[in-house]
C-alpha cells in the first residue's frame, strides 16, 4: 500500500498546472490575478520536477541492487 502524505502528488499539481493554464488563457483576467496565478505555475511545475527528479532516482536505486530481498526491504522501508 502507497505512503499517504500531505504533500499533493504529481498528478494533482499536473491538474493544478493545466487549471493554471486554463485560467491565464482567459481575456477576463486582470494583471494582478494573472501574475498570482503563473506565480503559482512555477512554483507547481518546479514541485512537480522535483517529484519526478526524486521518483527517478528511487527507480534507480531500486535497478542498482543486486539482491532481490534488498530490493524487497527498500521497498518496505519506502512504504513506511
Amino acid at each position: 500500500m502507497a505512503r499517504k502524505s500531505a504533500t499533493p502528488g504529481l498528478e494533482s499539481r499536473l491538474r493544478r498546472l493545466e487549471d493554471i493554464v486554463s485560467a491565464l488563457e482567459r481575456e477576463d483576467l486582470e494583471l494582478d490575478q494573472a501574475l498570482a496565478l503563473f506565480e503559482e505555475g512555477i512554483g507547481e511545475l518546479r514541485a512537480a520536477e522535483k517529484a519526478l527528479k526524486e521518483g527517478e532516482l528511487r527507480i534507480q536505486r531500486l535497478l542498482d541492487m543486486k539482491d532481490g530481498e534488498a530490493v524487497l526491504e527498500a521497498m518496505r522501508n519506502e512504504m513506511e
